[in-house]
């Protein structure tokens, strides 16, 4: 290890005649090449020259950079016996890596393994790296890391990850020190062959994709298809979109290979599931590796963006405006937009309509989306056209098929009127493909991430409890006034916000009013308030992690706040029989379970078999087994069924399917609410939150109105979490 670290200068001091020969030769490169006598990092060279007139009034000035830039696509990269990274790590005795936090769990100890194999120091700096976590407090957490860890400049940083710990990370390395080298080691589809050797490091920020970022390539990009048997198929999906958006435009080999290969590369991994077959992992090696060609020959040659003819852009046009607010996974986004490029491409006569019919049906083969309901909001589409316009410096450029599947050519003038007609056209087109257009598992919360919309609205990582208290601790009291000087002098100014308590509000609305967030709460606040919340007991902390571990929507529980309130409120108003419509892992149940006496019964209700089986064996576990009774089927079936059995419940807590609220409250409503008893139901305010255009935000809405316009009734919506709404009859 310490003859790796030697230096030519270092070993010349032990020879009185080479170091003569090296000192005389290093003076002359002082002068004639600094780069190779005093360099900053061995994988960055620059030059310029600089003109001046006689007497110095204008000077000007040419600079250039050289970078270097290494590829490889290999199969155990962490194998001890693979050297790649020991060759860059083991000469400099230690490696700083910045990890995604999944792929440590999947491979964090391969990746300690490997490094304490070779003798080299490894610090492992680990990251949630979630679409939601791509905001400028990522980047300046992982900046903050870099510090504490004493990380120098001439040492490259190794990044472990898909593409948002590519993007965050990569940005965060441009940033420390100005210019800091890295390793990116991809772990996914979409860094593997995109964002991984890309030169564009970027973070979201106020709702825009990639506002904040710089042109800082990797000097050593590694690919490994290994790392893919750990992903799920959502996740693979929705990244052969960066694969197929190079077959298009660049390379029709590339696009009769995606042909063959179909779905299996999905259901496979890319053929990480099954290894005997050596011939379709060929196949796979070659997609990523004509990908990966593809991509760099455009990216490379352009790398500062310095004009916009970028065949890589293709797909990326109109889906930047619409990818966040409808919640969708890039991939997904980005295929909508191939497919609508490919059918403007028709009809501009770049291409026939067979091959653009031919890339609709790889995309749909693909089981990506051709279409999403958002592309009825021309609106949506059109803004996004007009702000890629800016962007793209006044063109439009959107690059599509031109001549022949392969071939790059660009559209530049769209008008409105030819955006909404030809939309229309797409729409109908779409339509003779599955599912009419919508591809398998298209938003974030089908594969388990959160709403990219949460990135980059003010978002900080939540604070903690101690944190919140000495904001609280430092901030002037007031302590020295009377209650009415402190409301006169103190308090005046919060006055104006809060005349809605005076009332006065109107409903009748035939939809829900326009809401630009996408939660209805700060994080500080909920930090705050769980922190002066009763902790959950352990039954409902063995839902959480059962939930995670099964990899479960995580924010379908209804959470620790939200579970102590359900508890209390059935301890409070001295109930004994509940009725829980949506089970999902039952944090509800099990709320409800500890809020009522000994003898009393929860009836929870579960559509879902395999979900409904995770819920039974955290029942069967908990000391609350007794008073729980799982009925798995339809809820609507279930509720009839104890209606004719004559049941009723003192609460019914509704958390199901939100296009059928107004089925289950008229259900309860019918004879299933005891006298006395209470109506509650969960997500009402989501008729704000959800995505305009999705179809359950109008449904929420609609039952919102339902309740509102029933004489029979009096109710109250809390703003806890994302909306209560408590319903009780009249006397």
């Amino acid at each position: 290890s310490s003859i790796a670290k030697l230096t030519v200068r270092a070993l010349s001091k032990a020879d009185p005649e080479l170091d003569s020969v090296y000192s005389s030769n290093a003076a002359y490169l002082e002068c004639a090449d600094p780069h190779a006598v005093f360099p900053t990092s061995i994988y960055r060279m620059c030059d310029g020259h600089v003109h001046a007139n006689h007497d110095a009034s204008v000077i000007e000035g040419v600079m250039s950079t050289s970078i270097t830039t290494t590829i490889k696509i290999q199969t155990g990269v962490l194998n001890p016996t693979n050297l790649t990274l020991c060759k860059v790590y083991k000469p400099i005795g230690k490696c700083v890596a910045v990890v995604d936090q999944f792929v440590d769990e999947k491979w964090g100890e391969d990746l300690c393994k490997y490094f304490a194999h070779h003798g080299v120091e490894l610090t492992k700096l680990v990251y949630r790296a979630m679409e939601a976590d791509k905001d400028i407090s990522t980047v300046e957490e992982i900046l903050k890391d870099l510090k504490m860890h004493s990380v120098s400049r001439n040492e490259p940083v190794l990044i472990v990850g898909g593409g948002v710990i590519a993007d965050v990370g990569g940005f965060a390395t441009a940033l420390y020190h100005r210019n800091t080298a890295y390793v990116m080691l991809c772990t996914s589809i979409v860094s593997g062959i995109d964002a991984g050797p890309s030169p564009r490091t970027c973070c979201d920020g106020f709702g825009y994709k990639n506002l904040y970022g710089a042109y800082h390539p990797p000097v050593l990009t590694l690919t490994d298809r290994t790392f893919f048997n750990t992903l799920k198929e959502g996740w693979v999906r929705h990244g052969i979109a960066e694969i197929v958006k190079m077959a298009v435009v660049k390379d029709l080999s590339l696009f009769e290979l995606l042909e063959k290969a179909g779905s299996r590369l999905i259901t496979t991994k890319f053929g990480t599931t099954c290894p005997e077959d050596t011939e379709f992992g060929e196949m796979c090696d070659a997609i990523i590796g004509k990908a990966m060609e593809g991509y760099v020959k455009s990216e490379y040659g352009n790398l500062w963006e310095t004009h916009q003819c970028r065949p890589h852009a293709y797909g990326h046009t109109w889906s930047p405006g619409y990818e966040i607010p409808a919640g969708m996974l890039h991939g997904h986004a980005v295929a909508t937009g191939m497919g609508f490029g490919a059918h403007l491409a028709f009809r501009e006569g770049f291409i026939t309509e067979g091959e653009s019919r031919r890339i609709m049906k790889l995309i749909s083969d693909l089981e990506l989306s051709l279409w999403h309901p958002i592309l009825d909001d021309t609106d949506v589409v059109w803004a996004s056209q007009e702000k890629m316009v800016q962007k793209r410096g006044g063109n439009l450029c959107a690059p599509v098929p031109k001549g022949q599947i392969g071939v790059c050519g660009y559209i530049n003038d769209v008008s409105r009127e030819r955006l909404e007609k030809t939309m229309a056209e797409y729409k109908t087109v779409c339509q003779d493909f599955p599912r009419a257009g919508v591809g398998i598992d298209p938003h974030c919360h089908d594969v388990g991430l959160e709403h990219p919309g949460t990135t980059g609205v003010c978002k900080k990582k939540e604070e903690s409890a101690a944190e919140v208290a000495a904001q609280g601790a430092s901030a002037p009291s007031g302590a020295a006034l009377s209650y009415n000087e402190w409301i006169e002098q103190c308090q005046q100014q919060r006055a104006s916000s809060h005349t809605e308590r005076l009332g006065g509000g109107e409903g009748g609305a035939a939809k829900p009013p326009v809401f630009d967030e996408n939660t209805l709460f700060y994080p500080v606040v909920e930090a705050y308030a769980l922190s002066q919340t009763t902790s959950g007991s352990k039954d409902v902390d063995a839902v959480v992690e059962s939930t995670d571990k099964e990899g479960l929507f995580a924010p379908c529980m209804v959470g620790q706040l939200e579970g102590q309130f359900l508890k209390m409120f059935a301890k409070s108003t001295k109930a004994s029989r509940v009725l829980d419509v949506g089970t999902f892992t039952g944090y509800s149940a099990l709320s409800f379970a500890e809020g009522i006496a000994a003898g009393g019964k929860v009836v929870t209700l579960e559509s879902d078999v395999k979900i409904a089986g995770v819920a039974k064996s955290l029942f069967d576990g908990s000391a609350q087994k007794e008073k729980i009774e799982l009925v798995v089927g339809d809820a609507k079936g279930a509720m009839r069924k104890l209606l004719e059995d004559n049941e009723q419940f003192d609460i019914v807590f509704l958390d199901a399917d939100k296009e059928n609220y107004v089925t289950y409250y008229d259900l309860t409503m019918e004879g299933l609410l005891a006298p006395g008893g209470v109506i509650l139901a969960d997500n009402s305010l989501c008729s704000l939150v959800y995505t305009e255009g999705d179809e359950r935000r109008q449904k929420l809405h609609d039952f919102n109105e339902h309740v509102r316009k029933d004489a029979r009734v009096e109710q109250v919506v809390l703003t806890v979490r994302e909306g209560i709404t408590l319903i009780q009859p009249l006397a």
